[in-house]
């Protein structure tokens, strides 16, 4: 989702709404972008526990990526 990045004149609340909207406009972006970061996952056996997981990444369920740092 993109906005209008030239302002439209106007008073000092619309100049401030603006703003809020450019500021969020691009956290939402950033949060996207971490988010198309994340690996995706393949259900099975985990080869660390040994325990069946819906969401493995590297082999490694999250339980396990947590406890060894992996």
């Amino acid at each position: 989702m993109e906005i209008e990045r030239e302002p439209n004149g106007g008073d000092e609340a619309d100049r401030a709404s603006y703003f809020i909207e450019t500021v969020i406009d691009d956290h939402v972006q950033a949060a996207m972008r971490r988010a198309s970061e994340i690996p995706p996952g393949n259900p099975g056996e985990c080869s660390c526990c040994g325990e069946w997981s819906g969401r493995l990444v590297n082999d490694t369920c999250a339980p396990c990526r947590d406890r060894y740092r992996l």
